[in-house]
């Protein structure tokens, strides 16, 4: 079904792409709905147009928009459900915390407490956390979606998958990136993002058009909402680095320090057909390549297969014999 332009501005809300002044006018909006008895009221097709008029216009001020009122009554609830078709909107003020249709019971919380702690997101994205740092995202998200909020400071090692961008909500920051690895630190002064790979865009509600950040520069983001974009050098990225799985660069090693490092990095048990596969050596750079890619670039090298079956991978051949 075609979304409305109403819809679709309620879903630019969501994930923080309207301007200043369309923020405050729907969020005066929906705060006047929510205190309401609003109970047995719908928006018609009539009423969606007439408030998207009024939400987008630059002559409509914050008090047109808080008398606006539906004209016919029939549940406002399903109306929300359907407004936030792929996420249920909690409005707030600074709207930092985002809900998604998936149930309360799929929504996950991981605060880290004890160093570096990594956690592997539903897609296979990873995240290594430091002390302190909290992630919020969803076991099951509808339509294939990628979205988490983050505050703290982690490495992002994020699945490719062109279809299907991957966004973290930092405060008032979005990054969107669709498969590449960054680091973030978040503070009340400033948000700080370095990338590694790949390429990742930096908005804002100020600037919804945002900032590109390439490999090996960094971007920070002053509380008076000024984006400043710098280089990084081979120290800084050591240290992001630092404390993870992130290098997984081999030269000449044996393939039994590979499958040790594969399992300890996605948290799966690596099952040999033939234990001489161990012995062979291998030469390759899987750094920032998901689980299923570092395994295909190992059957490139060797003469072998593998399969994959929960958490359990299966490698089967006779490897360098």
């Amino acid at each position: 079904m075609q979304k409305s332009d109403f819809d679709q501005l309620m879903e630019r809300y969501v994930t923080g792409q309207v301007s200043e002044q369309e923020r405050k006018k729907i969020e005066a909006w929906l705060d006047v709905m929510k205190t309401e008895d609003n109970t047995d009221l719908e928006l018609s097709d009539e009423d969606e147009a007439r408030i998207f008029q009024k939400l987008t216009s630059s002559q409509a001020t914050v008090d047109d928009v808080v008398a606006l009122r539906p004209k016919r009554k029939v549940g406002l609830d399903r109306w929300m459900l359907r407004v936030a078709a792929s996420l249920v909107i909690v409005s707030l003020v600074s709207y930092t915390v985002w809900y998604f249709t998936a149930t309360p019971e799929n929504r996950l919380e991981v605060v880290s407490k004890n160093g570096v702690e990594k956690i592997i997101l539903n897609d296979g994205s990873l995240v290594w956390m430091h002390d302190e740092s909290k992630v919020m995202y969803y076991e099951k998200q509808s339509d294939g979606a990628r979205y988490a909020t983050f505050e703290g400071e982690a490495l992002f090692e994020v699945v490719k998958d062109a279809s299907h961008p991957f966004i973290v909500q930092c405060g008032d920051v979005k990054v969107k990136v669709l498969g590449t690895s960054f680091s973030i630190k978040t503070n009340p002064e400033q948000i700080e993002l370095t990338v590694l790979s790949g390429k990742v865009n930096l908005s804002s509600s100020a600037n919804t058009e945002g900032i590109d950040v390439l490999p090996q520069e960094k971007v920070i983001y002053k509380s008076n909402g000024e984006f400043e974009k710098l280089s990084t050098n081979e120290q800084e990225i050591a240290s992001i680095t630092e404390n993870t799985d992130y290098n997984m660069q081999f030269t000449n090693n044996r393939m039994d320090d590979v499958i040790k490092r594969i399992e300890s990095k996605f948290n799966v048990s690596v099952k040999l057909s033939d234990k001489h596969i161990r012995d062979c050596q291998i030469t390759a750079d899987f750094t920032d390549q998901s689980l299923e890619k570092s395994l295909q670039l190992i059957t490139e090298v060797l003469d072998v297969t593998y399969s994959i079956k929960e958490n359990t991978v299966t490698i089967t051949g006779t490897g360098c014999k």
